[in-house]
């Protein structure tokens, strides 16, 4: 019995020997392990710096480029607004010139001085003028023979023109012009304290 209990104490201390002496090696692997897994982190946040400063400065390069491209566009807006600006003001000016020098008074002034120089032909001009106004006293004895035209009235006469309103409507006429039915207007004047208007078939006058 004594020598079995010996045994068996003699075993179980080798084998506790042997349990400690492969127990205390198997420790080493796991601190390799955890060395290795925090140099990968490690790497891996180094590579994400990386990439992160990378990614900062395309940024920034593009924003820049961006940036004078915006520039250059709104130069060339500037420029392209710059020259309609330039020709409406050249305009301006242009208008202003003509609305202050007066046409018409270079035309009256040299017109009198035309009246002048021809001052010696003038009293021919009146006797012809003067010779000529008594012919119209001829045709005032026949125009008072011809006959009111029926289904015609004057309406007005202004400015050497007059209305007359007949069947087809109202019609603005003038000396020469024709009626619609009737031949053309031989005058428009004053008859016996009215208008008239002269035509071959007879007066059209206000009703």
């Amino acid at each position: 019995v004594a020598i079995a209990a010996c045994v068996g104490a003699i075993s179980g201390a080798l084998a506790t020997a042997s349990m400690m002496r492969f127990a205390a090696p198997a420790q080493a692997p796991v601190q390799v392990a955890d060395t290795s897994a925090l140099d990968a982190s490690v790497a891996r946040i180094d590579a994400d710096l990386v990439a992160l400063k990378a990614n900062v400065e395309h940024s920034a390069k593009t924003g820049v480029s961006q940036f004078n491209r915006a520039n250059d566009r709104l130069d060339k807006l500037e420029k392209a607004q710059a020259e309609p600006l330039a020709r409406i003001a050249k305009l301006s000016k242009t208008v202003d010139k003509l609305r202050a020098a007066p046409p018409v008074a270079p035309a009256q002034a040299a017109a009198a001085p035309a009246k002048e120089t021809t001052g010696s032909i003038a009293p021919t001009h009146q006797v012809a003028t003067a010779a000529a106004a008594p012919a119209p006293a001829a045709p005032k004895t026949e125009i008072g023979r011809l006959p009111t035209i029926e289904g015609w009235r004057l309406r007005d006469v202004a400015n050497g023109g007059a209305l007359i309103e007949g069947r087809g409507g109202l019609y603005e006429v003038y000396a020469g012009d024709p009626i619609p039915g009737i031949g053309r207007v031989d005058a428009i004047r004053r008859q016996d304290g009215r208008w008239v208007v002269v035509t071959p078939r007879g007066l059209i006058v206000a009703r």
